[in-house]
Protein backbone atom coordinates (compact mmCIF):
# COMPACT_ATOMS: atom_id res chain seq x y z
CA UNK A 1 0.00 0.00 0.00
CA UNK A 2 3.00 2.24 0.49
CA UNK A 3 3.82 1.98 -3.22
CA UNK A 4 0.23 2.88 -4.10
CA UNK A 5 0.45 5.95 -1.89
CA UNK A 6 3.73 6.99 -3.54
CA UNK A 7 2.14 6.52 -6.99
CA UNK A 8 -0.94 8.53 -6.00
CA UNK A 9 1.28 11.39 -4.80
CA UNK A 10 3.33 11.33 -8.01
CA UNK A 11 6.54 10.12 -6.32
CA UNK A 12 6.63 6.71 -8.00
CA UNK A 13 7.67 7.05 -11.62
CA UNK A 14 7.59 3.36 -12.55
CA UNK A 15 7.53 -0.01 -10.77
CA UNK A 16 9.61 -3.01 -11.86
CA UNK A 17 8.29 -6.03 -9.98
CA UNK A 18 9.96 -9.41 -9.56
CA UNK A 19 6.95 -10.83 -7.72
CA UNK A 20 4.60 -13.22 -9.52
CA UNK A 21 1.84 -13.12 -6.90
CA UNK A 22 -0.09 -10.36 -8.68
CA UNK A 23 -0.31 -8.11 -5.62
CA UNK A 24 1.24 -5.09 -7.32
CA UNK A 25 -1.36 -5.24 -10.09
CA UNK A 26 -4.19 -5.86 -7.60
CA UNK A 27 -3.00 -2.92 -5.48
CA UNK A 28 -4.32 -0.41 -7.96
CA UNK A 29 -1.05 0.74 -9.52
CA UNK A 30 -1.82 1.44 -13.16
CA UNK A 31 -0.59 -1.35 -15.49
CA UNK A 32 1.20 1.17 -17.72
CA UNK A 33 3.31 2.18 -14.69
CA UNK A 34 4.57 -1.35 -14.07
CA UNK A 35 6.61 -4.20 -15.53
CA UNK A 36 6.16 -7.66 -14.04
CA UNK A 37 9.46 -9.26 -15.04
CA UNK A 38 8.56 -12.84 -14.16
CA UNK A 39 4.86 -12.75 -15.01
CA UNK A 40 1.72 -12.89 -12.90
CA UNK A 41 0.01 -16.03 -11.57
CA UNK A 42 -3.42 -14.53 -12.28
CA UNK A 43 -2.79 -13.46 -15.88
CA UNK A 44 -3.51 -15.45 -19.05
CA UNK A 45 -2.65 -14.15 -22.52
CA UNK A 46 -3.98 -15.30 -25.87
CA UNK A 47 -1.21 -16.65 -28.10
CA UNK A 48 -3.10 -15.52 -31.20
CA UNK A 49 -4.48 -12.02 -30.51
CA UNK A 50 -2.65 -11.03 -27.30
CA UNK A 51 -5.83 -10.33 -25.30
CA UNK A 52 -5.17 -10.49 -21.55
CA UNK A 53 -7.41 -12.19 -19.01
CA UNK A 54 -6.88 -11.18 -15.39
CA UNK A 55 -8.32 -13.92 -13.19
CA UNK A 56 -9.15 -14.14 -9.48
CA UNK A 57 -7.24 -17.41 -9.22
CA UNK A 58 -3.91 -18.95 -10.17
CA UNK A 59 -4.07 -19.79 -13.90
CA UNK A 60 -1.01 -22.05 -13.97
CA UNK A 61 -2.11 -25.61 -14.79
CA UNK A 62 1.06 -27.19 -16.20
CA UNK A 63 3.23 -29.58 -14.24
CA UNK A 64 6.13 -29.15 -16.69
CA UNK A 65 7.81 -25.76 -16.26
CA UNK A 66 8.20 -25.12 -19.99
CA UNK A 67 4.48 -25.68 -20.73
CA UNK A 68 2.44 -22.50 -20.46
CA UNK A 69 -0.86 -23.36 -22.16
CA UNK A 70 -3.70 -23.43 -19.64
CA UNK A 71 -6.21 -25.44 -21.67
CA UNK A 72 -8.57 -22.49 -22.10
CA UNK A 73 -9.28 -20.54 -25.27
CA UNK A 74 -9.79 -16.87 -26.11
CA UNK A 75 -13.41 -15.81 -26.46
CA UNK A 76 -12.79 -12.33 -27.89
CA UNK A 77 -14.09 -11.63 -31.39
CA UNK A 78 -14.21 -15.33 -32.27
CA UNK A 79 -10.43 -15.56 -31.90
CA UNK A 80 -10.44 -19.00 -30.22
CA UNK A 81 -6.65 -18.79 -29.71
CA UNK A 82 -4.97 -20.81 -26.99
CA UNK A 83 -4.43 -19.09 -23.64
CA UNK A 84 -1.14 -19.33 -21.78
CA UNK A 85 0.09 -18.28 -18.36
CA UNK A 86 2.72 -15.55 -18.10
CA UNK A 87 5.04 -17.10 -15.50
CA UNK A 88 8.73 -17.09 -16.42
CA UNK A 89 10.54 -20.07 -14.94
CA UNK A 90 14.21 -20.14 -13.98
CA UNK A 91 15.38 -21.65 -17.30
CA UNK A 92 13.42 -19.20 -19.43
CA UNK A 93 14.38 -15.72 -20.57
CA UNK A 94 12.56 -12.56 -19.53
CA UNK A 95 10.53 -11.02 -22.36
CA UNK A 96 12.81 -8.31 -23.80
CA UNK A 97 9.86 -5.94 -24.34
CA UNK A 98 8.90 -6.11 -20.64
CA UNK A 99 12.52 -5.61 -19.61
CA UNK A 100 12.89 -2.67 -22.02
CA UNK A 101 9.77 -0.97 -20.59
CA UNK A 102 11.34 -1.10 -17.14
CA UNK A 103 14.66 0.27 -18.37
CA UNK A 104 13.23 3.09 -20.49
CA UNK A 105 11.02 4.28 -17.64
CA UNK A 106 13.85 4.26 -15.10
Amino acid sequence: MGLVELADKGHLKYLVSQNIDGLHKKSGIEPEMMSELYGNINLEVCEKCGYEYMRDNNVRTAEITSEHRTGRRCDKNWCNGLLKDTIIDTKEKIDPEILYEGIKNY
